[in-house]
């Protein structure tokens, strides 16, 4: 009978820890996963190429990080995407989200997600100007009697939209206009995160009628980031900063952005650019 009762004792512990086995993923004494049929990720939203073209894709930039958690978790990826990007973050960080795939330091639109360090990779700010001119400019003090132009779907961290205040700036959300108006003259000059403006300029052809600055004006590092609500905030955090920790991964991120670059460079081989004005020092 005592043996019975030992064998029985011994049976019930095993099925304990089985059934606990099933709903969680175990990583060290307090890191575990709960386990659940889907996780949530938060893609930037029409910025190619830190997401994928559409409105709420994330692109081949990440693909081997989400397909890594997902083999790692059992779990589906499914990503989240309210009315726009900000209502996105901001109630993502509530636990509708998991993952932010991109998001700043030190802005208060991520104030409520956990940064991963290191950056993922830098989305700096450049300098877009006619050939022409943009030898003109020898420091940024040289910019501010002159008029620039701002894409309202481009993304700037806390400082650098500080920083904006300082420049003579019109907001517009269409590249078409954008550059119409730098090429005809209307405006003198453009900011832009490097990655997204450049991926525009090569969508509309114009990438020999304008010129990025060598250098940046201002660094972005772009990290991921953990909703501090998220049922799974200590599992993700681990394994994104363990993930990060991989140089060659980290390589991987900028080589994917490149490769996009260049596919879409090739998709517009050739391609017409519509019709500006140019300015006439141009001509």
């Amino acid at each position: 009978m005592k043996k019975l009762i030992i064998l029985l004792t011994l049976a019930i512990s095993a099925f304990i820890f089985s059934q606990r086995a099933v709903s969680q993923i175990q990583l060290g004494p307090s890191l575990s996963f709960k386990k659940d049929t889907k996780f949530y990720v938060a893609p930037f939203r029409n910025y190619f190429p830190l997401n994928g073209e559409g409105t709420c894709n994330p692109g081949p930039l990440f693909n081997d990080l989400i397909q890594d958690l997902a083999n790692l978790t059992a779990a589906s990826p499914k990503t989240y995407c309210f009315r726009n990007y900000e209502e996105t973050i901001r109630i993502g960080a509530k636990g509708a989200v998991d993952i932010a795939l991109g998001i700043y330091s030190d802005t208060s639109l991520y104030e409520e997600w956990k940064i991963i360090y290191p950056a993922v990779i830098d989305n700096p700010v450049h300098l877009v100007m006619v050939p022409s001119r943009i030898s003109e400019v020898k420091s940024i003090d040289d910019l501010k009697n002159l008029k620039g132009a701002i894409d309202s779907r481009d993304h700037f961290n806390d400082f650098v939209t500080d920083q904006l205040q300082n420049f003579n700036l019109e907001k517009l959300d269409n590249s078409e206009e954008i550059y119409r108006k730098l090429i005809s003259g209307e405006i003198d000059y453009v900011f832009v995160t490097y990655w997204y403006g450049m991926a525009e300029v090569l969508k509309l052809g114009v990438q020999e009628m304008v010129s990025f600055s060598k250098k940046s004006i201002w660094n972005m590092p772009l990290f991921l980031g953990v909703s501090k609500m998220s049922q799974n905030r200590r599992f993700f955090s681990h394994q994104l900063t363990e993930w990060m920790k991989d140089d060659a991964k980290r390589e991987k991120f900028k080589q994917r952005i490149i490769e996009a670059l260049q596919q879409l460079a090739e998709e517009n081989r050739g391609k017409v650019p519509l019709t500006y004005q140019p300015n006439k020092s141009d001509m």
